[in-house]
C-alpha cells in the first residue's frame, strides 16, 4: 500500500495546518486570515475524499486519517476557543468525549476486520463544527453572530450526540462477534 497518494497527502496538510491554526487562534486580530486558512484547510478535506474516489485510491487508511485529521484540528481549536471564553467547557467537553469514544469504537472494530466509515449524521456533525469555527473567527469582526453562534453550539452537540448514538447503534452486531451486522 502506498501511503503517499494525493488524497493522503492532503490529510497529512490537514493535520500539520493544526498547529499554525491553533497559535493564530490566540491573536483575535488575524481572526480574518485565519478564518480564510481554515477554509483553505477544510477544503481538503473535502479534496481528498473526491481525488481519492475519483482516481479509486480509496483505502482503509485514508478512510481512518481522514476521520483523525478532521478530530485534531477541529478538537484543538475548540480547545484554543475554549481557553479565550468564545466557546463552553459542556460542549467541549461532549465534542471530545464523543470523538475518544467513536475513535475507540472504530479501533476495536477495526480488530474484527470491520471499518467504521463516516456516515451522514457523521459528516452533519463534522460540517456544523467547520460551520461554527467559521463563524467563531468571523464573529469578532461581526457581533451579530454571536447570537447565531450559540444556536451553532447547541445544533452541533445535538450532532455529536445523535451521531455517536448512531455509530453505537449501526455497529452493536460487530460488538458482538458478527460482521456488519451478519452471523
Amino acid at each position: 500500500m502506498n501511503l503517499w497518494t494525493v488524497p493522503n497527502i492532503l490529510t497529512f496538510i490537514r493535520i500539520i495546518a493544526t498547529i499554525p491554526m491553533f497559535m493564530i487562534t490566540y491573536d483575535k486580530n488575524l481572526y480574518i486570515i485565519a478564518f480564510f486558512v481554515y477554509i483553505l484547510v477544510s477544503l481538503t478535506d473535502l479534496l481528498d475524499g473526491y481525488i481519492a474516489r475519483k482516481y479509486n485510491l480509496v483505502s482503509d487508511f485514508g478512510k481512518f486519517m481522514d476521520q483523525i485529521a478532521d478530530k485534531i484540528l477541529i478538537n484543538a481549536l475548540f480547545i484554543a476557543f475554549l481557553d479565550i471564553h468564545l466557546i463552553p467547557g459542556w460542549f467541549v467537553a461532549i465534542i471530545i468525549v464523543r470523538d475518544i469514544f467513536i475513535s475507540g469504537l472504530r479501533m476495536f472494530l477495526a480488530n474484527k476486520n470491520i471499518v467504521v466509515a463516516a456516515d451522514m449524521w457523521g459528516k452533519l456533525k463534522t460540517f456544523s463544527q467547520t460551520i461554527l469555527i467559521g463563524s467563531l473567527y468571523l464573529s469578532v469582526q461581526f457581533s451579530f453572530l454571536n447570537s447565531i453562534n450559540t444556536f451553532l453550539i447547541w445544533i452541533t452537540a445535538f450532532f455529536s450526540i445523535f451521531s455517536g448514538y448512531n455509530y453505537l447503534v449501526k455497529n452493536i452486531a460487530g460488538f458482538k462477534g458478527e460482521e456488519n451486522g451478519q452471523k
